[in-house]
């Protein structure tokens, strides 16, 4: 907002310079960016901050100085008379608002016969000043009480508008508009329009139409001051790509109360301008809107100004900003100003006051009080181990956007729409990890990848936190005796997801799964206790060829919270026994849909605490093995922890190892 010193001298009183009133604003909350020069002397640069609208005009800006200091920065008498009430109005019979809720109040003035006249130089410098270029008599009027009041204003040509009224509705759909700019606009619901009875001619908050603009042949004007609802203005300012001094106030919030005023400035300044007063008459349709009283109590407002303001002292400060109000038992009941609409809550008063009893007040103390034990939560806490325990298996982390589109490696959820995307492949909360992870993977194509993250994922009804692994390539690093290179498969995935479970200390178990996301017969669900905590597979051909992966890659994700409320199992420590290990082979042929974990725990159930390792070292099926089935390599370590095994015990568990897969359709294989 720029405004020069000798303008703000119209509505206050005061022999302060210029750097005395920027230190004294910026004491107040609008920093003074710096002090240039004009014709008219100094020239105060300041920067509002979006929650004070009412300071984007001479008047706000005087009013916060006469609030700081009304002995040394006195109201003047057009100060006084700009503050009070406007004079009443006709029946708004030229008026009809559609959507209140966007237009709470419209007011138009009629201006018959306007003579052509010359803008004085005083306000042509004043605009140049302030950063306007003077173009003739009624936009430069219309610009100058915008600045001076902050009150938006906009001349139609009264003859061009058909019926000769005004409609304040929402676009239709497939409707357009030609902008004073000269650029036709597509519009559309729910953006606010200012239209005749036939079509728009202006966008509302924005910015007028070309085929009601005023020329020199204009004579009959109809002039336009409202309030608009702020967030409808900057949703259309943004989707039309349209930027004006109006739309910035409007944004921002303008006075209500201050429309008619508005209107009545704007005359006063033609008669001064023409000698003719033109205003034939004011109509004015509001729906005002109740503002709530709030309760702001006195201990609340010392304790958070750190500092004791006396009540009388805190109330005389809200009446000098324009609050109203009253003292209750425990402090002020006050109701903020029509052009304060950043004044809703206890703390807004509480920063009030003290900016007008002064923060340079405020004593300058050191933080006192006792220094809680720091920590992380629970849950945070188990994100911190998960992120660890991958670490420690090789895994780089990556970070990919919360937002994304749709993807193949989707799941079969709802997924949640975003109002207002800032791009059609950010139009989504993402359901999984795995897009965002492959993603990272297609832009490293052709690399072994062992790579993760840990991040959010939504659905309609809840947010988790999820674990996201990606693998593909060797696993293995080159190495000059070992000429042959171990890839990513099912089972290396198979094995990750068990060792971080392990380590987290739950106990996975691993079904089949029918997730159309991964191949056929390389997939599988991981559950804890019952509950279903993860998946993990390897990406099918249709879906890998679609995001640019290549074939074979491997993909995991894990519900962290889930996993997290599944109960720990005890870790149970038990020393090394000083006895050597004694190892048993078996060899046998079994079908191939008996799932090899349940063959584990049948010989361990058999074999008991002896078996310290179970391991499968081979797999084989072809010549010599029936159709269906396949000949596995079973490795058992046994050992007792107070004695050397003998042969006997042994070959005895191992005889028991193999009858306990002979139950389960086995054959021992010679």
């Amino acid at each position: 907002m720029r405004v020069t010193v000798e303008w703000l001298a119209d509505f206050v009183r005061t022999d302060a310079g210029a750097a005395e009133i920027g230190d004294l604003l910026t004491m107040q909350g609008l920093e003074l960016e710096r002090i240039d020069d004009s014709d008219l002397g100094p020239v105060l640069d300041f920067k509002v901050t979006p929650n004070r609208g009412d300071c984007l005009s001479v008047l706000g800006l005087a009013r916060e100085l006469c609030a700081k200091d009304p002995v040394r920065y006195a109201p003047t008498e057009l100060f006084l008379r700009l503050a009070r009430p406007a004079a009443k109005t006709a029946p708004p019979n030229l008026i009809e608002i559609q959507d209140p809720d966007l237009c709470p109040r419209y007011a138009l003035g009629i201006l018959k016969e306007l003579p052509a006249g010359q803008t004085s130089d005083r306000i042509e410098r004043r605009l140049t000043a302030a950063g306007m270029r003077p173009i003739n008599l009624m936009v430069d009027l219309t610009n100058y009480v915008m600045l001076e009041l902050g009150q938006p204003l906009h001349a139609f040509d009264f003859d061009k508008l058909q019926g000769g009224r005004i409609v304040v509705r929402q676009a239709m759909p497939g409707e357009k508009i030609k902008t004073l700019d000269g650029v036709g606009r597509p519009v559309a619901p729910p953006m606010l329009m200012i239209c005749d009875v036939e079509r728009p001619v202006a966008v509302a908050g924005v910015m007028g139409g070309e085929d009601s603009e005023i020329t020199s042949s204009t004579r009959n004007i109809l002039l336009e001051s409202a309030s608009f609802d702020p967030v409808s203005v900057r949703k259309t300012r943004k989707a039309l790509g349209m930027s004006t001094e109006a739309s910035y106030r409007f944004e921002r919030h303008v006075d209500p109360a201050g429309v008619v005023r508005a209107i009545e400035r704007c005359a006063e300044l033609i008669r001064e301008a023409t000698g003719l007063d033109v205003l034939s008459e004011i109509q004015d349709l509001a729906f005002p809107a109740e503002t709530p009283e709030v309760a702001v109590h006195e201990a609340k407002w010392n304790r958070l100004l750190g500092l004791e303001v006396p009540r009388a002292s805190a109330a005389a400060s809200l009446q000098a900003l324009g609050c109203s109000g009253r003292e209750s038992e425990a402090g002020l009941c006050v109701t903020p100003p029509t052009w304060r609409a950043d004044l809703r809550l206890e703390e807004d008063f509480v920063e009030e006051i003290g900016r007008l009893w002064g923060y340079e007040k405020i004593a300058e103390a050191l933080p006192f009080g006792s220094t809680p034990l720091g920590g992380e939560e629970p849950k945070a806490r188990f994100r911190s181990r998960v992120a660890d325990a991958i670490v420690d298996l090789g895994f780089t982390e990556v970070v990919n956007h919360t937002f994304g589109g749709s993807s193949p490696l989707d799941p079969e959820t709802e997924a949640v729409e975003l109002r207002n995307p800032a791009a059609p492949e950010l139009a989504y909360l993402r359901r999984s990890l795995l897009p965002g992870i492959s993603k990272s993977a297609a832009k490293n194509r052709g690399r072994a990848l062992s790579i993760f993250e840990i991040g959010h994922i939504f659905s309609t009804n809840s947010e988790r936190r999820s674990l996201g692994i990606f693998m593909s390539g060797e696993i293995e690093p080159e190495h000059w005796e070992n000429s042959s290179k171990t890839k990513a498969d099912f089972f290396a995935m198979k094995g990750v997801v068990k060792e971080l479970c392990d380590t987290l200390g739950r106990s996975p178990i691993f079904s089949l799964s029918s997730d159309p996301r991964f191949r056929t017969g390389r997939r599988a669900e991981v559950s804890v206790y019952g509950r279903i905590v993860g998946i993990f597979g390897e990406i099918s051909a249709q879906v890998a060829e679609e995001l640019d992966l290549p074939q074979g890659c491997l993909a995991a994700e894990i519900d962290i919270d889930t996993l997290h409320e599944c109960k720990e199992t005890a870790r149970i420590y038990t020393p090394v026994s000083q006895f050597p290990a004694v190892r048993r082979d078996l060899a046998f042929v079994i079908d191939k849909d008996v799932q090899y974990e349940k063959i584990e725990s049948a010989i361990r159930s058999v074999v008991g605490s002896i078996a310290e390792r179970v391991w499968l070292f081979d797999v084989f099926a072809g010549k010599g093995v029936p159709q269906g089935k396949h000949s596995l390599g079973v490795a058992l370590l046994l050992r007792a922890e107070d004695r050397t095994l003998t042969d006997k015990e042994a070959n005895d568990a191992r005889s028991r190892a193999l009858a306990a897969v002979a139950s389960m359709g086995g054959s021992e294989r010679t």
